[in-house]
């Protein structure tokens, strides 16, 4: 893997993500992946996070994602590993406005031939005081 596909895989992660396309997303995740998100618990294996985020998602009329300031580290061809800010922004049903910026990790491993996800890690910038 190199450095630029990495990117590119990382994009298309963002874009789903942005587009409310889950299944893209559960694409991009391997079986057996380990996800830490902005709930306090760990979600392990792929259909469990793909419940949650399925539910979360369902509460909202419109969303935007993207990364800001990607760093995209690429070892040999095994390991690709990604940190980022985050920024989300959705609207539920109800009118609310839920603006999130955090930070990103996404560890991808090759497996079956095909780049996967097999840790992601999503948690919130604390407010300033």
């Amino acid at each position: 893997m190199s450095v630029n596909e990495l990117q590119a895989l990382t994009q298309k992660f963002a874009d789903a993500f942005d587009q409310r396309d889950l299944q893209a997303v559960m694409e991009m995740l391997s079986e057996d992946v380990e996800v830490f998100d902005h709930v306090p618990y760990r979600f392990d294996g792929k259909q469990v996070f793909a419940k949650y985020l399925n539910e979360a998602v369902a509460r909202l009329v419109s969303a935007s994602f993207g990364f800001r300031q990607p760093s995209c580290r690429v070892y040999g061809d095994t390991v690709g590993i990604v940190n980022a800010y985050d920024m989300f922004m959705g609207a539920t049903k109800e009118g609310k406005v839920r603006p999130i910026h955090g930070r990103t990790t996404l560890v991808f491993i090759k497996q079956s031939g095909q780049w996967k996800i097999v840790s992601a890690h999503f948690s919130a910038i604390p407010q300033a005081l």
